[in-house]
């Protein structure tokens, strides 16, 4: 499978809002569309498992990221469970690991919290997002990852803006990063969105 068809659906469906962000609340983050979804998660699920890179929890961070990564779980086979860190360390959170993230698009701090009861050093862990931009929610996660004794084994996300620092970041965490497309540019006026020609490469184990 190739990422044509998620290309042509962020071409369609997505929404440019200036150079630097890009709505793809039609059918990622907050109305889905199943078909996009499944394709996204089948690639990525199928780049790890290529690789024979051993995966039982798929982390993300709430909201946006929940829905994408539940499928790639699902679609990594038995066995492996979604977690996604919640907004706030909840009262009825037992054993919070927390972190603080600024958000880049709304500008507020946010705490997210993981339960130790379901994140420890038995599991290795694949973070996944909608969006690689700074890299900040990711490398917060990957430090919460850390805290709790789990293997960091890569990271995966639909989109890449490659005009942002967020690569940068996140490879200095020195495991497998997958982007399925990324984008070179966007254009708010001509509503012009242009991606990188290299398909994503496969990931090394």
């Amino acid at each position: 499978m190739s990422t044509d068809l998620l290309k042509s659906w962020i071409k369609r469906e997505g929404k440019v809002v200036d150079a630097k962000f890009l709505r793809v609340d039609g059918f990622l983050n907050h109305r889905i569309a199943p078909e996009f979804v499944a394709a996204a998660g089948r690639l990525i699920a199928d780049a790890f498992l290529s690789a024979g890179i051993d995966i039982n929890c798929v982390l993300t961070a709430e909201a946006a990221g929940n829905v994408i990564a539940y499928e790639v779980a699902r679609q990594l086979g038995a066995g492996v469970r979604a977690l996604y860190a919640k907004k706030g360390a909840a009262t009825t959170m037992a054993h919070p690991i927390t972190r603080e993230v600024v958000s880049p698009t709304k500008k507020k701090r946010t705490t997210l919290a993981v339960s130790a009861d379901y994140l420890n050093r038995s599991d290795r862990v694949l973070i996944v997002d909608d969006f690689l931009f700074e890299g900040i929610t990711s490398c917060a996660l990957a430090e919460i990852v850390a805290e709790a004794e789990a293997t960091l084994v890569g990271l995966a996300f639909v989109i890449e803006k490659g005009f942002a620092p967020g690569r940068s970041a996140v490879e200095q965490l020195n495991v497998p990063v997958l982007s399925l497309v990324t984008i070179e540019s966007m254009d708010a006026v001509r509503s012009l969105i242009r991606f990188a020609e290299v398909e994503p490469e496969g990931i090394a184990s």
